[in-house]
């Protein structure tokens, strides 16, 4: 069983462990965020393979009451230290912790209320977001996958923003194949039609320009930021808390592997 840790420093203490070093990552302070114990660093840590190849940027915890996602992160890095995950080639960037003084309280916002999956857009976001733009500014990825839960679902969904050359009917969509592969291995996936507002095909949301143009009122996500900013496919990826933590931290790294080796054989294809 896995164990659950919701003190943020010790979970970033871990992540920085002996795993890093052998699992190919280096780790880079890129702040400090003031938590209920105290300043917890903000880190990002990067693993990088060589020139003209795909660059990834992979994103967990930005809402503190989601702790699948960086005990995602911790699972891989341990995966790949141990040789049990091999990862293509690509160079990868991650930020594993984004909101540690949420995750500390168990909350959806950080400590000073903010939602800071909605403040991608606004002049002055919290320091969070400060420092993550400030290190995405002049950078730009092929795929950038987010580690989600939502607490009213009761199954698997995504978000997919694919290129812009990406038909409606076109075969590259990635979401489908996703929700299949899980589907196959016994997951629980979202059927509904309308998922959070807004229309889902096996549980695959492709949010559309009248959606976009709401969050630009009500508040940016990071995947629509990044879509924005250079990122031609973003996928960010929702596992139901009904199930165990052990499932949905299987179910992110399945799904990031799999978007891994997508993403590999597109790149080689149009290289």
């Amino acid at each position: 069983m896995m164990e659950e840790c919701f003190n943020p420093k010790e979970l970033i203490q871990e992540i920085q462990g002996q795993h890093l070093e052998k699992a190919g990552f280096n780790s880079t302070l890129l702040g400090e965020i003031q938590t209920d114990i105290g300043p917890c660093p903000f880190i990002r840590l990067k693993r990088k393979t060589g020139t003209g190849i795909p660059k990834v940027l992979l994103s967990a915890g930005i809402h503190g009451d989601e702790p699948a996602g960086p005990h995602a992160v911790l699972d891989l890095l341990k995966k790949i230290s141990e040789r049990k995950i091999l990862l293509p080639q690509i160079n990868l960037d991650i930020f594993p912790l984004i909101n540690p003084s949420g995750f500390l309280r168990r909350t959806r916002t950080n400590q000073d209320g903010f939602d800071l999956n909605r403040c991608f857009a606004t002049g002055h976001p919290p320091k969070e977001i400060r420092i993550m733009m400030n290190y995405l500014k002049n950078r730009e990825y092929d795929l950038s996958v987010e580690f989600h839960e939502d607490i009213d679902t009761k199954g698997f969904y995504l978000y997919e923003h694919q290129p812009a050359n990406v038909s409606e009917t076109d075969s590259d969509k990635w979401g489908q194949e996703i929700t299949a592969l899980l589907r196959k291995k016994g997951f629980p996936i979202n059927d509904n039609p309308i998922i959070e507002g807004m229309p889902a095909i096996n549980g695959v949301i492709s949010p559309k320009r009248k959606r976009r143009s709401f969050f630009r009122r009500h508040g940016w996500p990071q995947a629509f930021y990044m879509h924005k900013h250079g990122t031609s496919r973003t996928l960010t990826l929702e596992t139901p808390p009904c199930i165990s933590i052990a499932e949905r931290v299987e179910i992110h790294i399945e799904t990031f592997l799999f978007a891994l080796s997508k993403m590999e054989r597109s790149f080689t294809k149009n290289t």
